[in-house]
């Protein structure tokens, strides 16, 4: 699966250069998984890249993968990051939608802060599946290894309490149709104390910072994909005016709306 067919993939200018595959869920993840993401490095490839991670209240889960070795590393970022990214070895991602490592991990994070966990470390009771899974990834052909991940993640969905189905349709509302906080609890008929607990507790962010994700998401899509003003797509995504989202965006993205769209067009880093 191309991620130019995946409208909720925004591409970066290094997936040309290192031929990453993506690949969809099964079914019954679908809710919790976004996509899977695939690469295996020719020799002649780069082995690092630098290149810009923007949050959008999910995570992802990497195993880094070669014939002898397996590690897992759990990224949670909650900020707007620039690193490299190290692909000397075979790496497959799972892209994990807003509020999943809560369920399917029982896992709690710091909304303040970007963390890289081991995954070991989170699986808790579970953690004897999770090493057969290790186990059994190393030596493996690409499709083994993507199958016998999903399988794990059925495995999760399967065990886990699904306490998200309550609240999701207010998620789509905020993360897809750009519906502010106030006006979402009102639509809903809950408080806004009730919404702010209820989000935390089940998406680990609050309705505000959910709601900056979405339009944040949204002015990068604008910004790349047609040639509208600034002003338009400040009204696109919910800011007052053309000032109000120049500087809500660079306090989040690090460079001005017209900064993120040259460098972006010109494709030359994310």
């Amino acid at each position: 699966m191309d991620a130019s067919h995946n409208n909720e993939i925004i591409p970066a200018a290094s997936f040309k250069q290192i031929g990453i595959d993506f690949v969809a869920p099964v079914t019954s993840i679908k809710r919790f998984v976004q996509c899977l993401w695939v690469i295996d490095n020719p020799q002649d490839s780069p082995t690092t890249l630098n290149e810009k991670f923007y949050p959008d209240a999910g995570a992802s889960l990497t195993f880094y993968l070669d014939q002898t070795n397996c590690e897992a590393q759990l990224f949670y970022h909650t900020q707007v990051c620039a690193m490299p990214w190290e692909l000397a070895c075979r790496q497959i991602s799972v892209r994990f939608r807003p509020g999943a490592l809560k369920c399917l991990f029982g896992s709690n994070f710091d909304d303040c802060q970007n963390q890289q966990i081991d995954i070991a470390l989170a699986m808790g009771k579970q953690q004897d599946v999770y090493q057969q899974l290790q186990d059994y990834l190393i030596g493996k052909t690409i499709d083994q290894q993507c199958s016998a991940i999903q399988c794990w993640l059925v495995n999760l969905v399967e065990r886990c309490n699904d306490s998200l189905q309550k609240w999701e349709h207010m998620l789509y509302q905020s993360m897809h149709l750009l519906v502010p906080p106030q006006r979402l609890a009102d639509e809903f008929g809950v408080s806004r104390r009730t919404l702010e607990r209820q989000f935390r507790a089940n998406f680990g962010f609050s309705p505000n910072k959910l709601h900056q994700f979405a339009q944040i998401r949204h002015a990068r899509t604008l910004l790349t994909s047609n040639t509208e003003s600034l002003s338009h797509i400040a009204l696109a995504c919910g800011y007052f005016d053309q000032s109000h989202f120049t500087h809500s965006f660079s306090a989040f993205a690090l460079e001005t709306p017209y900064q993120y769209r040259k460098r972006k067009l010109s494709q030359i880093y994310n």
